[in-house]
């Protein structure tokens, strides 16, 4: 089953929402797919895809989500 992004979206701040393309939760955990020209810097270089299994894992790498430059 998925769950689309409402649930997820509260914990993104306002400042990096137009950073988000898609988010939601599935089976496997929590998922973010962040837009073309932004980057989730605590994951590995050039990575638009955050996956965690836990909210806290997740509100750790939403901080890190940057404009590409």
């Amino acid at each position: 089953m998925l769950f689309r992004s409402g649930k997820i979206m509260k914990y993104i701040p306002k400042s990096k929402r137009d950073a988000i393309k898609e988010a939601f939760k599935d089976s496997d955990g929590y998922w973010i797919f962040l837009k073309e020209g932004w980057n989730a810097d605590r994951m590995d270089a050039d990575c638009r895809t955050i996956h965690e299994d836990t909210i806290a894992d997740l509100r750790y790498q939403i901080a890190g989500i940057s404009k590409v430059s």
